[in-house]
């Protein structure tokens, strides 16, 4: 029972993170041809055989937000990752008009109920899929 409260507490504080790159603690995992990924270790959270973490793609190139049509350069997001399926689905993300969070938010989006998805290898989420599942 306890375990339980200490996970959904856990859970709770993750959730209501504010999404800022002000306070995160980046580790670069990777780069490709169209974006760096980073991931911020500290955020990283274990509930069952699920983990979260609060990641950041910084885009070598803009992209476009389809409904707004704003550039955006950079996305920071909260995953869950389903280690022994080797899925995920975002929880909360916010989509930026400068790099590395930076900029205005051009969008705000909270997806608590989002389905899981297969992590694609050699994929951005399978980076930080690696980084937070691997460490089990």
């Amino acid at each position: 029972m306890m375990k339980t409260k200490y996970a959904l507490s856990i859970f709770a504080a993750l959730t209501l993170l504010p999404i800022s790159n002000s306070f995160a603690a980046w580790k670069e995992l990777g780069a490709n041809e169209v974006m760096v990924v980073y991931v911020d270790l500290d955020t990283i959270s274990d509930v069952g055989e699920k983990a979260q973490v609060m990641s950041m793609l910084d885009f070598k190139k803009p992209g476009v937000n389809p409904k707004t049509k704003q550039t955006i350069n950079s996305i920071i997001g909260i995953n869950e990752y389903n280690c022994p399926a080797i899925s995920y689905r975002p929880i909360e993300y916010k989509e930026f008009s400068g790099n590395k969070g930076s900029g205005k938010v051009v969008s705000d989006n909270k997806t608590p109920k989002s389905e899981f998805e297969p992590v694609v290898n050699e994929s951005w989420a399978a980076g930080v899929f690696n980084v937070v599942c691997q460490r089990k």
